[in-house]
């Protein structure tokens, strides 16, 4: 009577386990479904701003680029466009003067170097249908003798033809001036 006791207590207890286990069993948190690389879910995005470290010393644009600029994506690496992808890679020694940012519209870098970097993104049959004028100042005139970069809106690009003319008028008029200084001095 003992021993059947005792295989009675064993089978009860093993009965209780069973259902134990059983039941934290179904009550465990669903495994969640194992994602490939392909899956959007798991794309990655860049949290920083990628213009801090320009902007914590040009305190102009803390905010960031405006205009056209602000909200382009670069064609050649489809992502937003930033403070280096025009000014270069910059040391540290540009604080002192070394000319290894571009700088637009001074005589630092030449002509040609400056529109080379616009040129990366705006490619030249789209500026030659938008203006004739593009072609004809493209190796003797800085992009940014006529646009300005950082804007909320760059003015001419707003200009209707009577404008452009006029922009047209006052440059040159300017170069004649010059070149007139210039012939008359000996």
């Amino acid at each position: 009577m003992g021993s059947l006791r005792s295989l009675f207590k064993g089978g009860l207890l093993m009965l209780v386990s069973m259902f134990a286990l059983t039941a934290m069993s179904s009550s465990a948190e669903p495994v969640p479904e194992q994602k490939t690389e392909a899956s959007s879910e798991y794309k990655v995005e860049l949290q920083r701003n990628r213009d801090y470290a320009c902007t914590q010393c040009h305190k102009d644009t803390k905010d960031g680029m405006h205009g056209a600029h602000s909200k382009a994506i670069n064609p050649n690496n489809q992502l937003p466009v930033t403070c280096t992808n025009c000014h270069g890679k910059i040391t540290p020694e540009h604080r002192n003067g070394v000319a290894d940012a571009m700088r637009f519209n001074e005589d630092v870098f030449p002509v040609d170097k400056q529109n080379q970097v616009c040129m990366t993104c705006h490619q030249p049959e789209k500026l030659r249908t938008a203006l004739w004028a593009h072609d004809v100042h493209i190796l003797k005139t800085s992009c940014a003798s006529c646009h300005q970069l950082h804007p909320t809106k760059d003015p001419v690009q707003g200009l209707d033809q009577k404008g452009q003319i006029k922009l047209c008028v006052d440059c040159h008029s300017k170069q004649q001036q010059q070149y007139q200084k210039e012939k008359e001095t000996p």
